[in-house]
């Protein structure tokens, strides 16, 4: 199968278009049996970027959510503005509360809108937990158990304890990646990799049965991780043979650096206007 990714909106523009940067993440997918948009942004830049790339949302087939944060499902109003009733793929929790939670500061972080608005505007949501097809050569990574030592996650990122006094550290069972199996190989998108980018090419090996990934895409929350998990990762992305990364958003720029250098020209910035084609 033939496809041709490009991010519609990132931290940051990557070529001199009238096109926006805003931090979050969203990218159109585009195969031979029809057209995807995986994540939304925040929402300031969805509807102007995706004019500015000549991609048509209101002609495709599903949107898939890879977590509940505001900067990758903040746009869904203005995409269910221009496509009308839409499927929209997520994981089950997608609408846990969700907060950044520092010393002195505490921000709700979650989805801005509640799911009866949105169902109201359209949205018809299947929730998926298992990796699953939603078309031929595309798939859902589902859950991803954390087999990792080193992927332990950001700490800051919380959600209201069970016992309803203060909070506790967010297990994103929601985070959810898009799978593509094309003549050059898998292609994973990722949203921030929250299960653990290693967790994650590990789960989509295992699920589908093949031993090597073409191109990772997305954002991959490197840009606090410590020298161990960040190392570690590199390793991991050699050890697969990892022939494109295109890093964003939340990897962070010092990262995405320390990432070019090692990959060299099998490495992008994944910003707005950012294209990758396999198959």
């Amino acid at each position: 199968m033939k496809v041709r990714l490009t991010i519609l909106c990132e931290n940051t523009v990557g070529r001199p278009i009238k096109a926006v940067g805003e931090h979050g993440f969203a990218c159109f997918v585009e195969t031979v049996g029809g057209n995807y948009l995986f994540d939304t942004g925040q929402g300031a830049g969805i509807l102007r970027n995706a004019s500015v790339l000549n991609k048509d949302l209101a002609g495709i087939e599903s949107l898939v959510l890879s977590h509940g944060h505001y900067d990758h499902a903040g746009g869904l109003v203005d995409v269910l503005g221009a496509t009308g009733e839409l499927k929209v793929h997520a994981q089950p929790e997608i609408f846990q509360e969700r907060f950044w939670v520092g010393e002195h500061e505490k921000r709700f972080i979650g989805i801005p809108y509640r799911r009866p608005l949105l169902e109201a505007l359209g949205a018809r949501f299947h929730f998926e937990r298992q990796f699953r097809d939603i078309a031929p050569g595309v798939f859902l990574s589902g859950e991803v158990p954390r087999t990792t030592s080193f992927e332990r996650g950001d700490p800051h990122l919380m959600v209201p304890s069970d016992t309803g006094d203060g909070f506790e550290p967010d297990p994103f069972k929601d985070d959810l990646s898009l799978v593509l199996d094309t003549a050059k190989g898998l292609v994973v998108v990722v949203g921030c990799a929250h299960a653990g980018l290693v967790n994650i090419m590990r789960h989509v090996l295992d699920q589908t049965g093949k031993d090597r990934i073409y191109a990772v895409v997305g954002g991959t929350h490197l840009a606090g991780a410590n020298e161990e998990q960040f190392d570690a990762t590199l390793g991991a992305l050699q050890d697969f043979g990892i022939e494109k990364i295109g890093t964003s958003h939340c990897t962070g720029q010092l990262r995405g650096a320390q990432i070019q250098s090692r990959f060299g020209r099998r490495f992008f910035f994944a910003s707005v206007g950012a294209s990758l084609e396999a198959g």
